[in-house]
């Protein structure tokens, strides 16, 4: 099966009912948006370790993401406070680098206050604050323009600005808006998705996605549909289609995420930012291990809790050709 998992073009990809996605299918998908990632110039040296908090010492600093690192599901990880408590004693800071985008990144914080978890609201950042970040960076921007943005997703807090659409509050959602910014899958299904394709079909438009990922790990060993997966099928059928869509991305692997990381990494610290000394701690390949190598920070895959949990990740890693610094089983 393994074997399989090599770079196609998007529209040769075997993409799933959003019902039925497995590991396979997550790494094919990925492999299929590989043109389009970051390029990394060498390989990690997958050095082992049991547990991320035995080689805390390696490190100034810790970029964590969410799902697969700190909670699976609704419910945190085993081991989480530990670690971050072994971090705050060695005085080590740590960020949490999310590419949760349907609400604001204070919905984050709040989950992780209630699980009595010691991180500060300013030290938790999403691919939504990349996304607004750079819409709303410059006088051209998209959210400084006259252009009519149409913000989708079924249960999402819309971004603010001048000229928001917001999807299923106006009928005319997909023909007046200028270009489209998909914050959240939760709820979306087929219907929603036919709506969003046969737009981008019949009108093209600059469409921004604030959370890249294919899938996030729930409960049971089961994966959830994220706009990745979603915006991959949509590009699918443009390319069957020889139609050409501006598909711009946010939030890991691309630059802006971690431009914000670093940049934050850099005001906590007590010495100069050095990036090799900074982990991106994550359980994916393609966003988490492969922006953070692209990064020039150093890569720990997480493979107990995560897209791995199930699965050796070791293979997946070679069938990929991406490779973490680290591989830790757990926290």
């Amino acid at each position: 099966m393994l074997a399989e998992i090599k770079q196609v073009e998007i529209e040769h990809v075997k993409i799933p009912a959003a019902d039925a996605i497995g590991l396979d299918a997550v790494m094919a998908i990925y492999q299929a948006l590989r043109p389009i990632m970051p390029v990394v110039g060498g390989d990690g040296a997958c050095q082992t370790a049991p547990r991320l908090i035995d080689i805390l010492d390696e490190f100034d600093g810790l970029v964590l993401d969410g799902y697969g690192v700190i909670n699976i599901g609704d419910g945190p990880i085993e081991g989480i406070k530990t670690l971050l408590d072994a971090a705050a004693s060695k005085a080590k800071p740590v960020l949490v680098l999310t590419n949760g985008a349907s609400f604001s990144a204070e919905r984050a914080f709040a989950k992780y206050q209630d699980w009595q978890l010691p991180i500060k609201r300013d030290d938790v950042l999403s691919s939504r604050d990349a996304l607004v970040a750079q819409l709303a960076g410059s006088p051209e921007a998209p959210l400084a323009t006259d252009d009519i943005i149409g913000c989708f997703g079924r249960v999402i807090e819309p971004l603010a600005g001048k000229n928001i659409m917001i999807y299923g509050h106006d009928d005319d959602f997909w023909i007046r808006a200028d270009a489209f910014v998909f914050l959240g899958a939760i709820e979306w299904g087929d219907s929603d998705q036919a709506a969003f394709e046969a737009a981008m079909m019949a009108r093209p438009r600059p469409v921004h996605i604030a959370n890249p990922d294919v899938t996030a790990p729930q409960a049971n060993d089961q994966f959830s549909a994220e706009p990745g997966y979603w915006t991959a099928r949509m590009m699918q059928q443009a390319a069957i289609r020889a139609i050409e869509i501006d598909v711009r991305w946010y939030g890991k692997p691309y630059q802006p995420a971690f431009d914000l990381a670093l940049a934050r990494m850099a005001r906590l610290l007590d010495q100069p930012l050095n990036r090799k000394r900074i982990a991106m701690v994550g359980d994916s390949l393609h966003t988490d291990i492969l922006g953070g190598n692209a990064a020039g920070m150093t890569s720990v895959l997480v493979t107990d809790h995560g897209l791995f949990r199930s699965r050796a990740a070791l293979p997946y890693c070679t069938a990929c050709d991406i490779r973490p610094d680290w591989m830790v089983n757990s926290l």
